[in-house]
């Protein structure tokens, strides 16, 4: 009798307590997925900046002026120029490669272009996720500055190559 009574009173508190409830995100986890400012600095890679010669050159290609503007944007953790329909996006990087002049227009820098669109159009997917890891976020925008940088690395060299004074031996 006793056990059956010690039994009711297990099963008693057992069943009084009441499920856990699950907490709403707490600021901890948003932050897990919110990529700040700090986060970008913090990132790995080095940076360019265009040469005199390059500037002029690249002085009248509004385009890529913009895109400038928006990956400065972008390290200050200010990702709404990725959050765009990706046909807004595609129509961007077309106006970008339709207005490149001529004097930049070579092999090597029209690769690089083409590493820069993927890299836009990935962080674009990405950015647009609701549930995407700050990691993967980061890893996609490291990826689309260091497309940036060698951008305007071989437009350095492409002007570097040309002012240089090579003479030819006269045989």
């Amino acid at each position: 009798m006793k056990q059956l009574l010690l039994l009711s009173i297990l099963i008693f508190i057992g069943c009084k307590s009441e499920p856990k409830v699950e907490d709403l995100p707490s600021e901890n986890q948003e932050n897990a997925f919110a990529v700040t400012a700090e986060d970008i600095e913090k990132l790995n890679y080095t940076d360019y900046i265009l040469s005199p010669d390059s500037e002029q050159a690249i002085r009248d290609w509004q385009k890529y002026q913009d895109l400038q503007v928006n990956i400065e944007l972008l390290k200050k953790a200010n990702l709404s120029f990725f959050k765009v329909e990706k046909k807004i996006m595609q129509e961007f990087i077309n106006e970008l490669k339709a207005g490149q002049p001529e004097s930049v227009n070579t092999p090597a820098i029209r690769s690089r272009m083409t590493v820069l669109e993927t890299n836009l159009l990935r962080l674009q997917d990405l950015a647009n996720l609701d549930n995407i890891k700050k990691k993967e976020l980061l890893e996609a925008i490291k990826e689309l500055l260091v497309a940036d940088v060698n951008l305007k690395l071989q437009i350095n060299k492409k002007f570097e190559k040309e002012a240089q004074q090579i003479q030819v031996p006269v045989k």
